[in-house]
């Protein structure tokens, strides 16, 4: 799934735009799996209200769709017992008003493109009850130019820019909040922390 996007509404009509910008697919499976002591991956599918002002949800991926190719991607299931969830808790590209400077001849500010990314692992025991738990978030700021389609291209190169730092992150958080449900080498994973945890069946 490559990465493009369709105009966004945030400029006057004007000269039909050239087609949306291509480039590679958002993806990491070329990175090495953390592998987690639970028996099963879920990845949330709800996508969280993004707020007025959205600039991302014409963006093929959406940042939530980008955010969930990573929770696919990045963690895989190498124990017996328990759930690990991957929840996306923010995905937005804001267009915002930059503040007007003071002054009689002060000139337009203009306006930002403003990117948060956040998602949180959890993991879960008998009765989804959370034994333990990561979070990872992002927020990035681009300025915006005058034409739909350099517009398309800023959110486009904020998105990239958000996905790969937020990559970064979470890794740091797993191997941080959650390295007693790691599971490292080749080897068997061992009973989950605190003792074995039954799922009803």
């Amino acid at each position: 799934m490559g990465l493009t996007a369709l105009s966004l509404p945030l400029a006057g009509c004007g000269s039909t735009p050239p087609p949306p910008p291509e480039g590679p697919e958002i993806t990491y499976s070329y990175l090495p799996q953390l592998r987690l002591n639970v028996a099963r991956i879920e990845i949330d599918e709800r996508t969280p209200n993004a707020g007025s002002g959205d600039a991302g949800r014409l963006l093929r991926p959406t940042p939530a769709e980008a955010v969930r190719v990573m929770g696919r991607d990045r963690v895989t299931a190498f124990g017996t017992t328990g759930v690990a969830r991957f929840i996306v808790t923010r995905a937005a590209i804001l267009q915002e008003r930059l503040p007007r400077q003071s002054g009689l001849f002060a000139a337009d500010p203009g306006e930002r493109l403003a990117g948060t990314l956040a998602c949180r692992l959890e993991i879960l025991g008998e009765n989804d009850r959370r034994m333990g738990f990561a979070e990872a978030s992002v927020s990035r700021t681009a300025g915006t130019e005058s034409t739909n389609a350099m517009r398309e291209r800023t959110a486009i190169g904020l998105l990239r820019r958000m996905t790969f730092d937020l990559n970064t992150e979470f890794e740091f958080q797993v191997r941080r909040a959650l390295r007693d449900w790691l599971v490292e080498g080749e080897r068997a994973a061992p009973p989950p922390p605190g003792g074995v945890v039954r799922e009803s069946l």
